[in-house]
């Protein structure tokens, strides 16, 4: 008759435990682990050059200073401050019809992190505005122009 004791199961246990161990251990050379740790080190050097790589300054030089006030404001008052949207008037809390309301949603030389330039430039969902009518490209791009150069209020001569 076969007894089974603790000793006997801890026995079994440990030989099964380590010939399970070194199943698993994979030898690995000195030589292989420096090539695998230098060409890891390249792809973390190649990965940041090239995230860092994919941010820049846009070169405003030579284009003219954008006018809000006979540029920038007709075109928000023409297509977002009309009635029942962005006038004071609709459901919306943003109000679109003076430089001060304006600038709640812009971040001055930054268009993407300025709500107000986001909605313009999307293509779907909720955020999307005007939501029936997209502004054209060439006013999408005088509001970015003008956002890049700081969002000043100016007056135009002639204005």
């Amino acid at each position: 008759m076969l007894f089974i004791t603790p000793d006997i199961i801890s026995t079994y246990y440990k030989k099964i435990k380590f010939t399970f161990v070194r199943m698993l251990t994979i030898s690995i050379s000195m030589k292989s682990i420096i090539i695998y740790l230098f060409f890891a080190i390249i792809l973390a050097i190649t990965s940041i050059l090239w995230i860092a790589s994919c941010t820049h300054e846009p070169d405003l030089t030579g284009i003219p200073e954008i006018c809000f006030e006979g540029d920038i404001l007709p075109i928000f008052k023409n297509s977002c401050a009309i009635s029942g949207c962005h006038d004071g008037s609709g459901e919306s809390d943003l109000i679109l019809n003076s430089y001060q309301n304006i600038m709640e949603g812009i971040r001055p030389g930054d268009p993407s992190r300025s709500e107000i330039y986001r909605a313009i430039t999307a293509t779907s969902g909720e955020d999307k505005m005007p939501p029936d009518q997209p502004l054209s490209s060439d006013n999408r791009t005088l509001i970015r122009v003008w956002i890049e150069q700081g969002a000043k209020e100016t007056t135009c001569p002639g204005n």
